[in-house]
């Protein structure tokens, strides 16, 4: 399944194309500034000293081609080249409905070649045991069998916290006992 942003890039590429400019100056980001837009492109910043062109130019060239998209409820190009997007409401439900019939949920391809190791905190051994000891471990539970759900080879590993007191005491006494073994 596509993510949603490939869904909105492959839309913007092909607007730069069809304004005659390269396909790849069409990335697109979520934008930093939510109470502007949703999306964003600086692909006309870029494009600007290859094409000998102002910024907001191609980036107003770019929008054009941008007015009947079928997902983009509006490509605003703004000063000095962004070109601000907004998805319909349609695009969203589509997605989301594309999501929920979708083998694991969309939620993307495993890397069987791969192996991941989740290193996670587990209790201190040295400290009575109390429910903010279940964070860390219910996290790092979870994200195991997620990557395990999508068809990863996962190992966990919970990392006890503060052997140092235990082992020394345990070492100690074994000296004290059998002072003949190596140490």
């Amino acid at each position: 399944m596509k993510k949603l942003l490939e869904w909105i890039e492959e839309e913007v590429a092909q607007a730069f194309e069809d304004a005659g400019y390269d396909r790849a100056l069409g990335v697109v980001t979520p934008s930093n500034r939510r109470d502007l837009c949703e999306f964003q492109c600086n692909g006309a910043m870029a494009g600007a000293k290859k094409y000998h062109k102002a910024p907001l130019q191609i980036a107003e060239e770019v929008a054009s081609k941008l007015q009947n998209s079928e997902i983009l409820e509006k490509a605003e190009p703004v000063k000095p080249g962004f070109l601000n997007l907004t998805l319909k409401p349609e695009t969203i439900r589509k997605y989301v409905v594309e999501m929920m019939h979708a083998k694991h949920f969309g939620a993307g391809e495993s890397t069987p070649d791969q192996t991941i190791v989740i290193d996670y905190g587990g209790p201190n051994v040295a400290k009575p045991l109390h429910v903010g000891h279940l964070r860390a471990a219910i996290i790092g539970e979870s994200l195991k069998r997620i990557f395990r759900y999508t068809g990863n080879k996962v190992i966990g590993d919970i990392h006890m916290g503060d052997w140092g007191l235990q082992m020394g005491l345990i070492l100690t006494e074994l000296k004290r006992r059998q002072p003949d073994l190596p140490y």
